[in-house]
């Protein structure tokens, strides 16, 4: 079967401007009156897996087709508006939440000290800079599913770091997509199911509880689960192949386990209008 064209950027931003306030894609939002607005984000901090890491932590891909989502954001901005986004990326391929996130804060706090008092300020203007935590995939992966509370607590620790070390105050969280559906994944697909959907279920508490204490955190998460899973549910309307949600080397999933550019782009873009159309509500509401 001949392979179709991959959505183009212009394609992305209006598929997502069209489906991202009907499709679920912001589980929990919580905007506090700091919160600049996403054209006033000028630091992207992001920590992670394979999905969101790039050669080196401030270095962008110059070629389309080997994007990820980082990167069609930063393209994004720069042709929008002429903006540069400045991006601090610690995310590593193979990570997981259990082993080495408190690592990735490691490296962060080495390159940008810690407050060491009241009076001191933060590393990065926290008006100015959005911290992303997107992991989980790899624990999902070999982690029992009732083991996945304990490990949930390094991500609870993390947020409580970078919002008391860092003066961090704009949070957002990305769950785990659906790795059960996933050409690697068919052989454990009831595991997977499960664990990404536990996985989840325990992002969305963390973040409300997150906001619920920290008076002055913007805290999101977004459901990469539900954007992929509506790519794999109607590969067509994105201009996919109907056969792509099963092609390991196709159209959707680059091997077994990771998703295209293109996918990644579709994520971007959903992601971006998103944040550009931020609600508020209360933690009582989320």
């Amino acid at each position: 079967m001949a392979s179709k064209r991959a959505p183009s950027d212009d394609d992305l931003r209006g598929t997502a401007l069209k489906r991202s306030k009907t499709t679920g894609d912001v589980p929990v939002c919580v905007k506090r009156a700091q919160w600049p607005g996403w054209a006033s984000i000028q630091d992207l901090v992001i920590f992670g897996d394979s999905y969101s890491s790039t050669p080196r932590s401030d270095e962008l891909a110059a070629e389309t087709e080997s994007r990820n989502w980082v990167e069609h954001i930063a393209h994004s901005r720069r042709t929008s508006s002429g903006d540069v986004i400045e991006f601090h990326n610690f995310a590593s391929a193979g990570d997981t939440a259990e082993d080495d996130l408190a690592d990735q804060l490691k490296r962060f706090f080495a390159q940008f000290p810690a407050k060491v008092s009241q009076k001191s300020g933060p590393p990065l203007n926290p008006g100015k800079t959005l911290y992303v935590i997107w992991i989980g995939i790899n624990d999902c992966g070999r982690t029992w599913e009732d083991d996945l509370e304990e490990i949930m607590e390094v991500v609870s620790d993390a947020l409580h770091d970078l919002y008391v070390k860092a003066g961090a105050r704009n949070f957002l969280l990305v769950d785990v997509p659906p790795m059960d559906r996933s050409p690697g994944g068919v052989d454990q697909q009831t595991e997977l199911a499960g664990r990404c959907s536990t996985w989840n279920t325990l992002l969305r508490s963390q973040a409300s509880s997150f906001a619920d204490e920290s008076k002055q955190a913007s805290v999101v998460v977004f459901s990469a689960h539900r954007v992929l899973s509506d790519i794999l549910d109607d590969p067509t309307e994105y201009e996919f192949g109907s056969d792509a949600p099963e092609e390991d080397g196709g159209e959707i999933w680059s091997d077994e386990l990771h998703i295209t550019s293109a996918v990644q782009g579709i994520i971007a873009s959903r992601l971006e209008s998103a944040l550009k159309d931020m609600y508020i509500s209360s933690p009582s509401e989320v």
